[in-house]
């Protein structure tokens, strides 16, 4: 790794093309003052999501080469852009969708940064800030989450899976989840039942732990290897939440929705944030909720911002628990 010398540059992960983890290239490169509404940023940590993956293996199309990667980070100011009145240099801040994340400083548009709390560390946002965005809206937005409720959270030892199963059970749901192996099944304390996909069959599993009942929602961020048994859980009524494609995006059998007035959203999470402050809101209350223990302890896989290749590999063979951040 190159030795970066002066504050005018900064180590970057660029993209020339898309294909496997090797197409992420650490580089340096000089960053500029801010223009209008900019943010120059430090960044002090950076999450690392499954969404990066799809960018970078062409699942989602890039037309423009080169281009960095990585949308989520925290740090702090450097400077900002003419007519900024809500940020000064100094503050502390996150952010969860601006492509370009792996880097070391950056330049960001302020729609995107969120303060944060001074009890919150750059780590702890940086492994929260996307994924308990998410669980948030999904918990509270998309289906709002009510003490009796029964649910399946596939893929609940991950970043958002974990998150969400956690916030459910606080909020007095019966949280069942699912896991890829029996190894991962110790990561999950506190749910109503945990399964091993490699071991236990799921829908027989379910019923089990249920006394026979069907659940109100499923929450799967897996996709095709997962969803469609999974809807047969679902009782008539009740709501299908596909949130992330990690096996690809399934096949929606559209008789068993209909037949069973099955509610099926697969919601664009960015779409439920109404403006800047709406923003501010939900990602306030997903910090309050884990400074009330709501998460436990977040402890992310670190690993440096030049590794960022490495990380990308043992994420998609599924050798990462929960979160992991980068540091530049």
């Amino acid at each position: 790794m190159k030795k970066i010398n002066d504050n005018s540059t900064s180590g970057v992960i660029k993209m020339y093309s898309q294909g496997g983890p090797e197409v992420l290239v650490y580089e340096e490169e000089v960053v500029s003052n801010p223009a209008t509404n900019q943010i120059l940023l430090k960044h002090e940590a950076i999450g690392v999501n499954f969404v990066d993956i799809m960018f970078r293996n062409g699942t989602f199309p890039v037309t423009k080469f080169p281009t960095g990667a990585g949308v989520e980070a925290s740090g702090i100011i450097e400077a900002v852009g003419k007519d900024i009145t809500n940020f000064k240099t100094g503050d502390r801040v996150a952010y969860h969708h601006a492509m370009g994340a792996y880097a070391g400083r950056r330049l960001v548009s302020a729609d995107n940064l969120v303060h944060l709390p001074d009890e919150i560390s750059y780590e702890t946002a940086a492994a929260l800030q996307a994924k308990g965005l998410t669980a948030n809206v999904l918990l509270n937005i998309v289906y709002e989450v009510k003490k009796g409720d029964v649910l399946l959270v596939h893929a609940a030892a991950g970043g958002v899976g974990s998150l969400l199963s956690k916030w459910a059970k606080s909020l007095g749901a019966t949280v069942i989840g699912t896991v890829g192996s029996e190894e991962k099944k110790k990561q999950l304390v506190g749910l109503d039942g945990v399964i091993a996909l490699d071991m236990e069959n799921a829908v027989e599993r379910v019923l089990q732990i249920t006394g026979g009942q069907k659940i109100d929602v499923l929450y799967d961020g897996v996709g095709a290897a997962t969803f469609g048994r999974s809807v047969e859980l679902i009782k008539p009524g009740g709501t299908a939440i596909l949130f992330g494609y990690a096996s690809g995006f399934p096949k929606v059998d559209q008789n068993i929705l209909i037949q069973n007035q099955i509610r099926f959203v697969s919601p664009d999470i960015g779409r439920y944030i109404q403006s800047h402050q709406h923003l501010e809101d939900l990602s306030a209350e997903v910090y309050k909720q884990y400074l009330r223990g709501t998460f436990g302890e977040i402890n992310p896989n670190r690993f440096p911002l030049a590794e960022a290749a490495e990380v990308h590999r043992k994420l998609e063979n599924r050798k990462t628990t929960g979160a992991t951040i980068l540091i530049p």
